[in-house]
C-alpha cells in the first residue's frame, strides 16, 4: 500500500511542481516543457510537474480550474515507468492545504489497481515525503483523512470491480460485517427476503426473488460520540447484476452490469470511512437493499403491479427499470427514521450519461437548501456533477391510468433521469403513502437529495484518473459534507 509520510527524506526522488520553467534549465526546453498544468518529465533526476493552469475560454463551468486530484493521476502514471519507489514532492509555488489534500488522494487512488484475478499482480507500493513548505499546509490528522478517505474509495472500486459471482446479495453481509469489525459505534441490522416480504417490500422482493440469491435490506447505523443533534440517511442503490430481467438487456449491454450497486458501494465507503473518523452530533445511517435482477420462471413480468412498502402501486412497464422500485422502498423506510436529510445514490439511469456524460453524477433534489449545500461542497471537492431541476409538468408521465405510478416514463427518450428522479420523490413524502400499518401520524416532505452516479461511478477512462472500471466519485465530497454538518 502507498503511504504519505509527514516528513522530509532529501535522499528521495524529488518530484518538482512548477509553474515557470527555469531560464537555465535548457534540457526541460528541449524535452518540450512547458510547466503546463499536467505535464510530467523526468528530467536529471527529478521529475518536473507542470502546474500552470491557463483558462482561455470564457466560462462559468465551477469545475474547470486546476485538479490536483487528476493531477496526482498523471505523476503516478510517469513514476510507474521508473523502478524508484520514494518520492520527495516540492513546491515552487504557493499551493492551498486542499490542493494538497486532493494531490496526496490523487496519488494513492492512481496507485489502486483490481489485479485479485491475474497472476502477477500490478499493484506498485511507493512512499512520498513532504517538502518543508508543504508540511506546514497538513497535520498527523490531516493525514489521517487523506488515508481513510483513500481507503474506502479503494473499498467502493473493489466492490464494484469485483465479479456478481463474488459479489452478490448473499456474500455481501459478511463483507459487511467483517468491514465494521471492531467499530464500537456500529450497529448492523440485516433484513433477509422473509422479513422483506412480511413488511410488504414489494418493490424489492418482485425484484430480486427470480435469482438463487434473495434480496436483503442492510442499515447501518453509525452512532455519534456525544448526543445527536441531527440524523442523516444515506440510500445506495444495491442491484449487483442487472440482466435486464425478462426485458432482457441485448448482447453488449449486459456486460458491466456487476457495476449496478455502485450506488450501494458508494453510500458503504462513506459510512465506513465516518464510522473510523467519527462523528460527534450526527446519527448517520446508511440502507441499502442488495438484489439480483435475473430471470426465472417467477420473475416479475411486465405488466405486474406492485404494491410498495409506502402502499403506493406501481406499473411495470419495463423490468430493466428496477432500480427505482429497490429505491422506492428503501426511501420510504427511511422516512420512518424522521431523518432531517435523505441521500441516495444510484446508478440509474442511461438517460443521465446521454444528457451529461460519464465524467458528470446528476443531482436532484426537493430543497434548495441541501441542494445548494451539497452542490457547493462537489465543486469544492471538484467531483464532476450537474444540479438537474426536475420540472412540476413532467410528473404526469410517471403517473399510471391503472395504478399510482409507472416505473418508466411515458414521455419517450427524453429527461429519463429527470423523470425517475420525479418517481423516486413520491418515497420521500409521506402525503403519499397508503400503508396504514405504517402508523404516519402526521405525514411529513422529507428533505432529499438523488445522485444519479450511472455514468460517473464506473467508466472508461472518463474520469479525473482516467482509469477503466470503478472510480469511487462522489465519496470525498459526501464524506467532506457530513463531516461540515457535524460541525454545525
Amino acid at each position: 500500500m502507498s503511504k504519505i509520510f509527514l516528513s522530509q527524506n532529501t535522499q528521495a526522488i524529488p518530484i518538482q511542481l512548477i509553474k515557470t520553467v527555469p531560464s537555465d534549465n535548457t534540457s526541460l526546453t528541449s524535452q518540450k516543457f512547458e510547466a503546463k498544468f499536467g505535464q510530467v518529465v523526468f528530467n536529471n533526476g527529478s521529475f518536473f510537474v507542470g502546474a500552470n493552469f491557463e483558462n482561455k475560454n470564457l466560462s462559468i463551468d465551477p469545475f474547470n480550474k486546476p485538479d490536483y486530484y487528476a493531477l496526482g493521476g498523471e505523476i503516478i502514471s510517469q513514476l510507474k515507468k521508473t523502478n524508484f519507489q520514494d518520492y520527495q514532492i516540492n513546491c515552487d509555488f504557493k499551493i492551498t492545504p486542499k490542493e494538497l489534500e486532493h494531490l496526496l488522494l490523487g496519488l494513492l487512488q492512481a496507485c489502486y489497481n483490481f489485479d485479485k484475478y491475474i497472476k502477477e499482480p500490478k499493484s506498485v507500493n511507493y512512499s512520498f515525503y513532504l517538502a518543508k513548505d508543504l508540511l506546514v499546509l497538513t497535520s498527523e490528522s490531516n493525514l489521517n483523512y487523506v488515508d481513510v478517505v483513500s481507503q474506502s474509495v479503494d473499498l467502493a472500486r473493489s466492490l464494484v470491480n469485483d465479479t456478481p459471482t463474488a459479489i452478490n446479495p448473499t456474500t455481501i453481509i459478511d463483507i459487511i460485517n467483517k468491514e465494521f469489525e471492531g467499530q464500537i459505534n456500529t450497529t448492523i441490522k440485516i433484513l433477509n427476503f422473509e422479513q422483506i416480504s412480511e413488511l410488504g417490500m414489494e418493490g424489492i422482493t418482485a425484484v430480486g426473488k427470480a435469482s438463487q440469491h434473495k434480496p436483503v435490506l442492510v442499515h447501518t447505523i453509525i452512532n455519534p460520540t456525544k448526543s445527536a443533534t441531527k440524523k442523516i440517511v444515506l440510500i445506495g442503490k444495491g442491484l449487483t447484476y442487472d440482466c435486464g430481467g425478462l426485458d432482457i438487456k441485448t448482447s453488449g449491454h449486459m456486460q458491466d452490469m456487476k457495476s449496478d450497486m455502485g450506488g450501494s458501494a458508494t453510500m458503504f465507503g462513506v459510512t465506513l470511512a465516518l464510522a473510523k473518523l467519527g462523528l460527534n452530533n450526527i446519527e448517520l445511517h446508511w440502507i441499502s437493499a442488495f438484489a439480483e435482477n435475473m430471470i426465472d420462471s417467477n420473475a416479475y413480468k411486465a405488466d405486474d403491479i406492485l404494491t410498495t412498502y409506502s402502499g403506493q402501486t406501481v406499473e411495470v412497464y419495463n423490468t430493466d427499470a428496477e432500480g427505482r422500485l429497490t429505491l422506492a422502498d428503501a426511501l420510504t423506510y427511511a422516512t420512518l427514521l424522521d431523518p432531517d436529510y435523505i441521500i441516495d445514490a444510484a446508478t440509474l439511469t442511461g438517460a443521465s450519461i446521454m444528457a451529461l456524460s460519464e465524467y458528470n453524477t446528476a443531482l436532484m433534489s426537493n430543497d434548495l437548501e441541501l441542494k445548494n449545500k451539497l452542490i457547493s461542497k462537489f465543486e469544492v471537492e471538484q467531483e464532476p456533477t450537474i444540479y438537474t431541476p426536475m420540472p412540476e409538468f413532467l410528473r404526469k408521465y410517471i403517473t399510471g391510468d391503472i395504478s399510482d405510478l409507472n416505473n418508466t416514463s411515458t414521455l419517450p427518450r427524453q429527461s429519463g433521469h429527470v423523470t425517475a428522479g420525479l418517481f423516486l420523490s413520491h418515497f420521500v413524502d409521506q402525503n403519499n403513502f397508503r400503508n396504514n400499518q405504517l402508523n404516519i401520524k402526521s405525514p411529513k416532505i422529507y428533505p432529499w437529495v438523488h445522485l444519479d452516479i450511472a455514468g460517473s461511478a464506473f467508466n472508461n477512462k472518463h474520469n479525473s484518473l482516467k482509469v477503466k472500471g470503478a472510480t469511487g466519485q462522489s465519496i470525498r465530497s459526501l464524506v467532506g459534507w457530513i463531516l461540515d454538518e457535524d460541525k454545525i
